[in-house]
């Protein structure tokens, strides 16, 4: 069976690029590790601080982006650390080529309940600054915590899956992710239709009519709250995730983070042949103007994410 370090070595012959990867597993491991016994040693509910976004953190927000930092610390590629736990990026090897963008535990308001929570990761280089369009990525991944802890992760080709077994290893599960074209399934919040926009009632309306709707077919919605979950779902079996810009979230431009959850997302599910969008305009081709830019996201199986596209070109 095929482990990370071996298929780092089909991917790239960039030595620390290959290590920045297996920094962000190793700690994606050690956060499992955490996780699983979480709940006996009292580190579950919040921590009593707020992050630079004003949301509540819980204890394990603090310990993964701990685990994460330590991590990319002893790592001599990494030059900055930018978490959406930290106010500031944070300066590290200064002569390292690269910047890692994370959410060292996203989803973390589900960790009270035994739902899926993930590490998401974006790699770029360092001399192209702080602010790079997504298309600038040299690698993005995720770690999934669920049933099985999954690494998906993407150089340039494939978007490839890991597992880890009970040694601590990674090991290959699927060598190249494919996102059905079309799908049945839809995955957003229900509960914020009033603040929707005309394009995502549209959509929804239509998927919702199943097949005596315009798309003549019948859809089911599967909405878990995690992002690293939901996404997860999608690329393994098809469908789309919509977080679009309302009424409520545009004032800051979106709701969930261009440089640690859009582009890293864009950027893995595009490698396994879906597509992504804003509604208006590509993810990965939003320029960055802050590192913790909000904006819409909008995720899947091509079909689906086109469907709403048209939406949004009649508005």
């Amino acid at each position: 069976m095929t482990d990370l370090a071996q298929w780092l070595a089909t991917q790239t012959q960039d030595i620390q690029l290959s290590g920045v990867i297996q920094s962000m597993a190793a700690a994606g491991r050690d956060i499992a590790a955490v996780l699983r016994q979480a709940p006996i040693a009292g580190q579950t509910g919040l921590a009593g601080q707020t992050n630079v976004q004003g949301e509540a953190q819980k204890a394990l927000d603090i310990i993964s982006n701990d685990i994460v930092l330590n991590h990319l610390q002893q790592n001599s590629a990494v030059s900055v650390l930018i978490s959406e736990e930290l106010d500031e990026a944070r300066p590290l090897a200064a002569d390292g080529p690269f910047i890692v963008a994370t959410d060292p535990l996203d989803g973390s308001s589900n960790l009270d309940v035994n739902v899926t929570v993930g590490t998401i990761f974006s790699v770029l280089r360092t001399e192209g600054g702080l602010l790079q369009k997504g298309t600038e990525q040299v690698a993005a991944g995720y770690v999934a915590y669920g049933p099985a802890t999954s690494l998906v992760v993407r150089i340039a080709g494939d978007t490839t899956v890991f597992a880890l077994d009970r040694a601590g290893g990674w090991v290959m599960t699927l060598a190249a992710a494919k996102v059905p074209e079309a799908s049945g399934e839809y995955a957003i919040n229900a509960a914020r239709e009033r603040f929707w926009d005309a394009a995502t009632r549209a959509y929804v309306r239509e998927n919702v009519a199943g097949e005596t709707g315009g798309a003549a077919k019948r859809y089911n919605m599967r909405w878990v709250g995690s992002m690293v979950a939901d996404i997860h779902r999608i690329l393994m079996r098809g469908g789309i995730f919509l977080y679009p810009l309302d009424s409520e979230t545009v004032s800051k431009g979106g709701r969930l983070r261009l440089l640690y959850e859009a582009n890293p997302m864009a950027w893995l599910m595009e490698g396994a042949g879906g597509t992504s969008t804003t509604g208006r305009q590509r993810i990965l081709d939003v320029e960055p103007n802050d590192i913790h830019q909000r904006v819409p996201v909008i995720l899947g199986s091509l079909e689906e994410v086109r469907r709403i596209e048209a939406f949004y070109q009649r508005q």
